[in-house]
């Protein structure tokens, strides 16, 4: 595994963007978890164009489980102001892979040059939306590795917005923290502590619906002055059976598993389990 240092992106709020317009919000596409599904993704894409969304920041696990991490990682690389590590990333680079086929195999498609890239991604994207202070990171204030689900325990929910060795020290608390990883959207709004937590779901691998998902941010990026702000979640249809015939021609690993995934967003760990009970009682 990687390390738990804190690494963080910091994209300018005076990059080129389009000319900001009264009484207009700045509008951030909020995506994660593409998982080398490269239609799930251009139809993803295709709608954050549609809506003249020019800022797309993204919460990690580019590769893995789909037909082409190869080029996801390249048309991520090409899109996206903030690209965010992920387990999956991380595991690429750091997991030794003894005696795990799948993998290898993944590596060899990905190529040393791409994995490089992965391991530089940063942990967490900090920045101001409309005078909350706003923090991404792929699955938790802890690590890549450790995932929240909505229905943890109160203390566990707010413990997302602490400062952490993970996240660094040198930012304030936030009061929006947006993560992925469990492939399921959620927003949770907090009222004891007034921040708000969202998820925003899986753009390749949706797993509590089968529809690509991501998230919009709207507000004035970048001001601390406070106003308006908004969290909404976009779900679209893709080609599945594009996605699941590239697989067949690459030679996916697991492709049977991922095609329930897909078809149904049903997580193959559970279908595995069920597997398994099945072969003990028989």
């Amino acid at each position: 595994m990687g390390s738990n240092m804190a690494r963080r992106a910091e994209y300018p709020y005076n990059a080129p963007r389009k000319p900001w317009r009264e009484g207009i919000m700045d509008r951030i596409a909020v995506i994660s978890d593409v998982h080398g599904n490269v239609p799930a993704l251009e139809a993803v894409l295709a709608d954050i164009r549609a809506r003249g969304i020019d800022l797309i920041f993204n919460l990690g696990d580019l590769v893995g489980k789909g037909a082409r991490s190869d080029l996801t990682i390249d048309r991520c690389q090409e899109v996206c102001q903030v690209v965010l590590r992920g387990n999956w990333d991380d595991a690429f680079v750091h997991d030794e892979g003894e005696g795990d086929s799948a993998l290898l195999w993944y590596r060899e498609q990905i190529g040393q040059e791409r994995l490089a890239y992965l391991d530089t991604l940063p942990n967490v994207h900090d920045f101001w939306l409309s005078g909350r202070r706003v923090r991404l990171y792929h699955a938790s204030q802890e690590g890549v590795y450790k995932r929240v689900h909505p229905w943890r325990p109160p203390e566990v929910l707010q413990a997302m917005f602490d400062n952490t060795e993970f996240t660094g020290f040198d930012h304030p608390s936030p009061d929006i923290v947006g993560c992925g990883d469990i492939h399921a959207a959620y927003m949770l709004p907090m009222r004891d502590i007034n921040k708000t937590a969202f998820n925003a779901g899986s753009v390749g691998n949706p797993l509590d619906m089968p529809l690509a998902t991501y998230a919009i941010l709207s507000g004035h990026y970048g001001s601390q002055t406070p106003g308006s702000h908004t969290i909404d979640f976009v779900r679209l249809s893709y080609n599945i059976d594009a996605e699941l015939a590239e697989g067949a021609r690459v030679g996916l690993p697991e492709l049977n598993y991922y095609e329930i995934e897909l078809r149904t967003a049903e997580y193959r760990g559970a279908i595995k389990r069920r597997e398994r009970e099945g072969q003990a009682q028989s």
